[in-house]
């Protein structure tokens, strides 16, 4: 069998996984804070001793900024760069740039998908219900009827682009992207940041990744076409 048609395979796996990429980001074009993510492609030999080679697929994030929208809310917040929430879940501590905020039920700070706020101690940030509105300042001080009660948790890390993806625009530590580290910085109050997501360059990357993946499927047909006609001529060894 032809070496060629490993490397076409590779590449129609390539092209699927990129194809799941773009997917996601589309899903996510509306997703307040969402970074997308891109595919990273590298070359790589297929065995030690052989001249085939092979496509290797990661992702990684775009920490570029997304635009911002004024709302005026109290508690919707735009992060500086390369800065993220500390948020509790029960897989542990995730991190995200979506900063429209709201208080829960049971008086927990929390994002539109109801993952809790966490202070800097790490703890839930609690909103009395029998107070005033809570507000948040450009440092990050979360207030209710001037005093504050909590103190958002930002963070940054190394390699922000090696965050791994959860959805809902949570991210979660990896070894690749460093542990959290405090971080600084003035929050602008009553924005937020929408996704970093092209409607339209994701489009144009699914009809690209779609063609591709087209041509090496047709790719593999003809070496299979071509293996069969070898086959097929040559002298039967029994014969």
């Amino acid at each position: 069998m032809s070496d060629g048609i490993y490397l076409a395979l590779s590449g129609a796996v390539g092209e699927t996984e990129k194809l799941d990429v773009v997917a996601t980001n589309l899903s996510n074009a509306a997703t307040v804070g969402y970074q997308r993510i891109r595919p990273v492609f590298h070359q790589a030999l297929a065995a030690a001793q052989s001249a085939a080679g092979g496509v290797t697929a990661t992702t990684e994030l775009d920490t570029s900024r997304g635009a911002t929208r004024v709302t005026g809310r109290a508690l919707d917040v735009t992060l500086p760069s390369s800065t993220y929430l500390a948020l509790s879940t029960p897989r542990g501590e995730r991190y995200s740039r979506a900063g429209a905020l709201s208080v829960s039920t049971e008086g927990t700070l929390q994002t539109r998908t109801g993952e809790a706020v966490v202070s800097e101690n790490g703890r839930p940030i609690q909103i009395a219900r029998d107070k005033g509105d809570p507000s948040i300042t450009p440092e990050g001080d979360v207030l209710q009827d001037g005093e504050a009660v909590g103190h958002l948790k930002l963070v940054t890390f190394a390699v922000p682009a090696q965050l791994a993806p959860e959805g809902n625009a949570l991210l979660a530590e990896t070894a690749a992207s460093g542990p959290s580290t405090v971080a600084t910085g003035q929050l602008h109050v009553g924005s937020l940041e929408e996704s970093n997501t092209s409607v339209v360059g994701s489009m144009t990357d699914l009809v690209s990744a779609s063609r591709a993946f087209d041509a090496f499927q047709r790719a593999i047909d003809a070496f299979r076409t071509a293996d069969q006609k070898v086959a097929s001529t040559l002298p039967n060894a029994d014969e």
